[in-house]
Formats: C-alpha cells, structure tokens, sequence
C-alpha cells in the first residue's frame, strides 16, 4: 500500500502543480552550500547598506559583487537564482498601465499587441510614496517604457514585482503581487530559509511554479488555469507565408520587423519545443490515427515505463521533515531516527488503551537499517548523495535540478 503523507509540511501532499518546487525548495532551505551563499549575499547587502548610509552613493562595489553572485547563480542555478533575490531582496516595485494601441485594426486578429501609457516605478512597494516612486507616460509615438528607458532605468538585483492595470478589465492582472508584499512582510516579518513553502510569500510561489512548467508539460498557471506563459502543444504558423530567400540577412540592423519577429520565433522554437513535419495531405481518420500512433512512439521513446518520484516519496519525505524535527529540537540524530520509525511506521502516537501496544524494539530491528537507508536517500551529507546535497552542489559545474532525479 503507498504511503500517505503524514508531515503537514511533505511537499507530496500538495497539489500536482506546486509539488515540485515545493520540493526543490525544501531541499534548496536545507542545503549547506545554499545556505552559506545566502549569507554570504546577506554581508554583501549589509556592506552596501552601510556604505550607503556613510557616503550616500548608491551601487557600490560590494553591490556590484552582490549583483554578478546573484547573476552567476541564477545562469547556473535558477530556482536558486530567485530563491536568492527573494531571501536577500533588493526589490523593483512596477505598475504597467497597459491599453490597446490607437487606430488598430482588429479585424481576423486573435491577438494584438498592448502598449504602456503609464509606467510608475518604485523601490518599495506603496505607490503612494512620492520620494521612492517616479512615473513616466507615453509621449507621442514613444509609450512610457521607451520614455522610462530614456530617464535611465534604476539598478536592482530583484526581485522585480509586476503589477499590470488597464481601463479595460481584460488586460489586468488577476492578482495584485504589490498588495501581497504589503501583506506579507507586514510587522517586520521575513522570508528566511527557515520558513516552509507553505509559508512562503504567494509571489515566490508563482515564480518556482514558472520555473518548473519550463520544464514539465504538465502543470498550469493557478492563476490563470493555463500553460500560456511556457512551452504548450500548437500547431506553429512559422512557415505560413513566409519563404526563406526572403529573410535578409545582411546585417542585423537590417533587418526588418518581420524578419525580427521571424527570428524570435525561430530562436523560441528550437530552444523549447521539438518540431515535427505532418503532412497537410492527410484525408481519412484512419490515417490521422496512423500519424498520431506514430507521433506518441517519437514522445514516448525515451520516456521510462513508470513515472519516477521527483526528489523524494512521500515516505523519504515524512522520515526526513520527522527527523528534522526532532533534531532541532535537540535530540540526537540516532534516536530522532528511532523515534521517527515509532511514529510514522508503527504510529505508536495513535495508540490507545486497549489496542495492542507496537512491539518498537522488534520493529526497529527489523527494519532499522532499511529507515536509515531510506533517510540516507533525502540527506546523505558524509557521501554527498543525498537530495538535499544534490539539489545544490558546491561545485563549479553545478546545474539546475535535473527532470531524471528520482526517489523510491
């Protein structure tokens, strides 16, 4: 019979779409040389604010040094990357007014492109706040980015909070990231590596949960029920109207609009999707099924025969958070471990009276080496084989987590 999840923060007790980054922040929170790095990023900050304060210049070398750590971290590590800029924040608060452009035509259009009339940016996150806020508006044939960029753009590590409004209610934002701030880090409350997913703030959720769909077809946006910011099944009118001996080539401030936009697509094409070539002569049922038999064998040719546990079951999760638990409570690892057994395998704290009472030295001798072994797979730190170590390394070549990683 499959474990059920015990723990109330096991990340296998949530929701299909939030269980994987839930994971990979447990084990990230849990990981020594993460762990070091946001310290070593908090000394950097806490030079910068010090330099600050004495001098009065903004962006000073150990800013700097905070910025390219962060930006190395993020290249190799993304989940890290944004772990980081949320954990030691330096934040940039931005609230686009967004609005359909004038004169356009939307006749046969399934889309259109939006344009910025408004741009206000601030370093915290009250608008209201005229001193660290500043404003821009469209000026002419320039909207208020292009204006914003004119006027410089500040410098922030991140993270960057996104708030897009309109006149028109279809083209805003579901929900408000600049009022969850406000609620979330109200009355001096923090986001450490100490606090659980669970008590995480709803904006770095969402950008966890957006790193993963990049990398798994199946979750969707909670908040808008869709994949339409990741990689979707399609079918691409890139080769629609279009020939290659048109493309100009010649240099690339030649290039026109459309062959701009030609190469986004390409570039977007070849980085997140496989293509495939069905013919357009298809004329029977029977011979598109025989396509799409022969489309599933390409998909599923690598693919294993049962779906791996992503970075832990349910099991390894409960004997890891219950040890974890106990430890920090200041019981040794060897009978956190025993008590762990106790209570997850023989659930001696569900016992009542006139139950038979679990034989614990039994059990424990009989499957004492196997939970050891069992723990061993989330946190190994002498071997360095464990979840919580490969999630990430300290070494050079370190990369973001990989799709393959499994737990029995």
């Amino acid at each position: 019979m499959p474990h059920t999840a015990q723990h109330p923060h096991n990340p296998c007790s949530l929701d299909e779409n939030d269980q994987v980054p839930a994971k990979i922040w447990e084990l990230l929170r849990h990981n020594d040389t993460f762990r070091a790095d946001v310290q070593r990023l908090s000394k950097l900050d806490t030079e910068e604010r010090n330099n600050r304060a004495k001098t009065g210049e903004h962006h000073g070398s150990a800013w700097v040094e905070s910025w390219q750590l962060l930006e190395s971290i993020k290249e190799r590590h993304p989940f890290a990357g944004v772990a980081l800029e949320w954990l030691v924040p330096d934040p940039l608060f931005e609230i686009h007014y967004k609005a359909l452009p004038s004169n356009l035509d939307l006749t046969g259009k399934r889309s259109a492109p939006l344009v910025t009339v408004k741009l206000q940016q601030g370093s915290n996150p009250d608008p209201k706040d005229k001193e660290h806020w500043r404003t821009f508006e469209a000026q002419g044939e320039q909207d208020a980015e292009s204006v914003a960029n004119l006027n410089g753009r500040p410098w922030r590590r991140g993270p960057h909070v996104h708030l897009q409004l309109s006149t028109d209610p279809r083209f805003c934002d579901k929900v408000d990231p600049l009022q969850e701030w406000r609620d979330y880090f109200t009355a001096g409350r923090k986001f450490t590596v100490d606090t659980p997913w669970c008590d995480a703030p709803p904006q770095f959720k969402r950008e966890f949960s957006f790193l993963w769909r990049q990398l798994d077809s199946r979750t969707k946006n909670r908040v808008t029920g869709t994949r339409i910011d990741a990689p979707y099944e399609h079918e691409t009118d890139f080769f629609q109207s279009w020939h290659l001996t048109d493309f100009r080539a010649s240099g690339s401030s030649n290039l026109s609009k459309d062959d701009l936009v030609k190469v986004l697509k390409f570039n977007q094409l070849a980085d997140d999707y496989r293509v495939f070539a069905i013919p357009n002569t298809i004329r029977t049922r029977m011979e598109a099924r025989r396509v799409a038999d022969w489309l599933y064998d390409q998909l599923a040719a690598n693919l294993p025969a049962r779906e791996p546990e992503l970075y832990g079951s349910p099991l390894q999760w409960d004997i890891f958070l219950t040890v974890r638990d106990l430890m920090h409570a200041g019981t040794p690892f060897d009978e956190a471990l025993q008590e762990s057994f106790e209570k997850i395998h023989l659930k001696a704290d569900n016992w009542h009276e006139g139950q038979p009472m679990p034989d614990q030295k039994k059990g424990w001798a009989q499957r004492g080496t196997d939970w050891l072994n069992t723990y061993r797979m989330m946190d190994a730190p002498l071997a360095g084989s464990g979840f919580v170590q490969k999630i990430f390394s300290d070494k050079p070549d370190r990369s973001p987590p990989a799709t393959s990683v499994s737990g029995s």
